[in-house]
């Protein structure tokens, strides 16, 4: 675990201890109170797009937060921004700097990354997504309650009474706005084969998502 601690007035603090080829590594965030909904938004240093992981916010006022995977294997540092969102806004609070000690790929290294996280849990045989979740703006498959995935921020105006579509076009769940004739690849139905191999067939129920396998 990382720990990064805001003093005072501090607007930009460094987190150390990260090393290329770590994974599994959680952002724990100390010194802000009165936090409710937190994303923390993780990117190389230097530029390109940001991954957006929902935090968790402890009683204490901790936050906590995971470390994408795919970013520490660059071997470059890593910049968090903790962004906080309501219906109506979004702002950047905080900024974290993570440097990351470059070293050499281990032989025996398996990237998370190399699947995804949906098909590691099939092959565990542990969970199947069996629903879908629309909080805050935000889409994403689930399993018995679970994420499983990237979540998909919609364009605003959610809560303004539009309504999302879902179909399978026979290669990909996708979704779109019902007044929008663009649709959007949520998960590949290859990723949502069961330990046998199966495709699921779909259903909705009292508006949520269902996969149904045949060997159920």
């Amino acid at each position: 675990m990382i720990m990064a601690v805001f003093q005072n007035q501090d607007s930009i603090v460094t987190a150390t201890g990260l090393t290329q080829w770590d994974y599994g590594q959680t952002l724990r965030i100390l010194g802000l109170c009165g936090l409710k909904r937190t994303e923390v938004h993780f990117a190389l240093d230097g530029g390109g797009p940001a991954l957006i992981q929902l935090a968790e916010i402890e009683e204490n006022g901790a936050v906590t937060v995971p470390i994408p995977d795919c970013l520490l294997e660059t071997g470059r540092s890593i910049v968090a921004y903790v962004y906080v969102t309501d219906q109506t806004s979004g702002e950047t609070i905080r900024t974290i700097k993570m440097p990351v000690t470059r070293r050499a790929k281990p032989q025996d290294y398996d990237s998370p990354a190399e699947k995804s996280l949906l098909r590691q849990v099939l092959d565990q045989l542990a969970l199947k997504a069996d629903d879908l979740s629309l909080v805050d703006g935000l889409l994403q498959l689930t399993a018995n309650g679970q994420g499983i995935g990237t979540k998909i921020r919609l364009p605003s105006g959610t809560s303004g009474g539009r309504e999302v579509e879902l179909r399978n076009n026979g290669t990909a769940i996708q979704w779109r706005y019902t007044d929008s004739n663009d649709w959007t690849d949520l998960v590949s139905l290859e990723d949502l084969r069961g330990p046998a191999g199966e495709c699921p067939e779909f259903e909705v129920r009292d508006g949520h998502l269902f996969a149904i396998y045949q060997n159920e």
